[in-house]
């Protein structure tokens, strides 16, 4: 029995070698690829959608505070960004972003806050745009420079891109090329972003959508924060409901 399943160990391993589209080279190691080459599959992976609609686990966490709650997002692309969080089954708070705006309603203290997107950028020291937000939240690389530097780091390929004040790394898997992780360093201003992604799943229509994110961002004045994100549904390419008002009472917070 025992040398049974050592055989069967063995042809496993030989089959996963011969169907490894990366080409290992001699020892394992992955062979360089050409930028074009990882550029073609890093977009051709990218999850392409006009709605997306989520239920997630989220954790957060900084220096001051640690919560955890129940998330729903849902997007229509390049329009519209609504998220409800809720704790204990009560809605404590709801957001609306769009590409000019952000709006926010915290059901907790009665109080919403309305305010342009690039409040958010300086209040959170965000790296990206609306466009970049969107791209994250489905899972794709988002990009500072139309060049990028090759190579290969242990059993993943590497590209690297650089601007006047940007260093963004992008690593991918060496099978399939799914970005796996994606690093933004602003040395000008002392601040990091690394954003992991894992636990690729097939969608419906043969996407693939990464149910696991862990986000961290640092910087001198806000320290570190981390937000963990386990989607636990996905709905891809049907409209969603993405209702939003005011009600009167609400005072509104600067």
């Amino acid at each position: 029995m025992k040398n049974t399943f050592f055989l069967f160990l063995f042809f496993s391993l030989l089959l996963a070698t011969a169907c490894n589209p990366a080409r290992r080279a001699k020892g394992g190691k992955l062979r360089p690829r050409s930028e074009k080459y990882l550029m073609k599959r890093l977009l051709a992976n990218q999850v392409n959608a006009e709605w997306i609609g989520t239920k997630a686990k989220v954790s957060y966490s900084d220096q001051y505070m640690r919560q955890s709650f129940t998330a729903y997002v849902r997007m229509q692309k390049d329009k519209a960004i609504w998220m409800s969080f809720k704790k204990f089954g009560f809605e404590a708070a709801r957001a609306l972003i769009t590409p000019d705006s952000i709006f926010v309603l915290n059901r907790l203290s009665n109080e919403y806050l309305a305010k342009p997107f690039s409040y958010a950028q300086r209040e959170f020291r965000l790296p990206v745009g609306y466009d970049g937000l969107q791209a994250m939240l489905l899972g794709n690389p988002v990009f500072f420079s139309k060049k990028s530097e090759t190579g290969v780091d242990g059993d993943r390929f590497l590209l690297t891109q650089k601007t006047d004040n940007l260093v963004t790394k992008y690593w991918m898997d060496g099978m399939k090329i799914f970005l796996q992780e994606f690093f933004v360093e602003d040395f000008r201003n002392k601040r990091t972003l690394t954003y992991k992604i894992s636990d690729y799943q097939s969608l419906p229509d043969k996407q693939n959508f990464s149910y696991f994110r862990r986000l961290n961002l640092n910087s001198p004045d806000l320290g570190e924060m981390q937000v963990v994100i386990d989607f636990t549904k996905v709905e891809i390419d049907v409209p969603q409901k993405m209702s939003f008002s005011v009600p009167d009472r609400y005072e509104r917070v600067d």
